[in-house]
């Protein structure tokens, strides 16, 4: 019956976003330039980025990387080329679906991935909307940014470690409701399917010990239900504050369940208030918090290939136990067999500084806890990075990042620096240059 409802919520596509929220005051969006308009008859609205970044780092960047869009060699790395497609029908039908292409270093290949595509349903009676599809989860500030969105070269520690290195993403639907406040306050539930992982990134130490438990078990492997608050409250024209909480509930690779809290902060400055132009600041927080039931040994599923590669090695061992009246072997590996419940923390704090001209410096703090006996170490990393957007003028601050490209965001240059220290690794440093190219207006979320 569980899985009849659910099968039955997915065939509905209930899913609703944060979208809402980018029509009232939470994201003032200035009207984009000519070319962010363009379209196909007015309704179909395509978008294209194009992202690369240069460096080098004392480290092995392909260790160092948290996400799959991170810089992951030294030299020169294709981080992402995405093509969008927005769909704008009606007012009350929307969609979205964009594919990324990228090319991995270390495995000398290119890589695609459709990360997203939702149908959403809005401007619903009671101030609800509902969405259905593939979707990246409303979870704090950074989860459902893509890497055109992004304020540095790499996603954060927190962002990796906890959510993985595609992001938290489910096949399913979520619906949203604008609470009827006088400030904006919006919550979204989302229940489905979060992808398989391939297992080949955790966030693991690299330290080539295995660990009691694999670190990759902590990642949704199956049903997921998430839920996100977030409130928007203008003190006046020129203070934005942002705050919420999140959740995110499910079964893991270990086969039992983990579990993710986050709490969200932000505060935004802007020299014109609601008007364009004007220097900008801005400061925000992320929290997470996870608990994680864990299982010793190999995943279900690598546990059987393990065995049998291990077959032939064990043969002669176990045919001369049987010889000897030893026929417990299989008592001794439950026996061996732990379960646990583990416990970690992270959290961010981001502060950035933008003028008129389309120069921005920002500063980044990091640390994740580690867990010793899931390989996981503990990770500090501070960062600072200066970004110029190229030609821009008349800018806002408070877009939200990755839905307006427009008002001279088309071209990014950016420079950034790594301080990076690790209880297993010690200290690396990296510097990173990268090069974005946006084309497009905002996108539906």
């Amino acid at each position: 019956m569980h899985r009849l409802s659910l099968a039955l919520l997915l065939s509905l596509g209930v899913h609703a976003g944060l979208a809402q929220a980018s029509k009232q005051p939470t994201e003032v969006q200035a009207k984009p330039a000519a070319p962010a308009d363009f379209s196909f008859g007015g309704i179909l609205f395509p978008h294209v980025h194009a992202h690369s970044s240069f460096g080098q780092s004392t480290g092995d960047p392909g260790d160092l990387a948290v996400f799959h869009h991170d810089p992951n060699n030294n030299g020169l790395t294709v981080q992402g080329l995405e093509f969008g497609l927005s769909g704008r029908y009606t007012s009350w039908l929307e969609s979205f679906a964009v594919m990324n292409l990228s090319y991995n270093e270390p495995l000398g290949e290119w890589q695609h991935e459709f990360e997203e595509y939702f149908a959403k349903i809005k401007n619903l009676p009671g101030g609800f909307e509902l969405r259905g599809g593939r979707y990246l989860n409303r979870f704090g500030l950074q989860n459902n940014v893509h890497l055109h969105g992004w304020d540095w070269a790499d996603q954060y520690l927190l962002a990796g470690r906890f959510l993985g290195e595609d992001g938290m993403s489910t096949t399913g639907g979520e619906v949203s409701w604008r609470l009827p406040v006088h400030w904006t306050s919006l919550i979204s539930a989302s229940v489905g399917i979060a992808p398989e992982h391939d297992h080949a990134h955790a966030g693991g130490n690299h330290s080539g010990e295995e660990s009691e438990f694999e670190a990759e078990g902590a990642l949704f492997n199956d049903l997921l239900t998430t839920a996100n608050w977030t409130n928007v409250f203008f003190y006046n024209d020129f203070h934005q504050f942002r705050a919420g909480i999140s959740g995110a509930w499910g079964d893991n690779a270990w086969g039992r369940q983990s579990a993710i809290y986050g709490v969200h902060f932000e505060y935004q400055w802007r020299e014109n208030g609601f008007e364009p132009g004007g220097d900008y600041f801005r400061w925000r927080t992320e929290a997470m918090l996870r608990r994680l039931g864990a299982v010793s040994g190999h995943l279900p599923g690598e546990e059987e290939h393990h065995h049998e590669e291990e077959h032939e090695d064990h043969a002669h061992e176990r045919a001369h136990h049987d010889e000897h009246g030893d026929h417990d072997d299989e008592e001794e590996h439950d026996r061996a067999v732990r379960r646990a419940s583990l416990t970690e923390a992270a959290f961010y704090t981001d502060v950035r500084y933008g003028w008129n001209c389309g120069l921005e410096l920002g500063l980044r703090g990091e640390w994740v806890q580690g867990i010793d006996s899931a390989g996981l170490d503990e990770r500090f990393r501070i960062s600072p990075g200066i970004t110029w957007y190229v030609g821009a003028r008349n800018m806002l601050s408070g877009i939200q990042p990755g839905t307006n490209i427009g008002g001279g965001r088309n071209l990014m240059l950016r420079l950034q620096y790594n301080f990076d220290h690790s209880n297993v690794f010690g200290e690396e440093h990296s510097v990173w240059a990268q090069v974005g190219f946006n084309f497009g207006g905002p996108e539906v979320r």
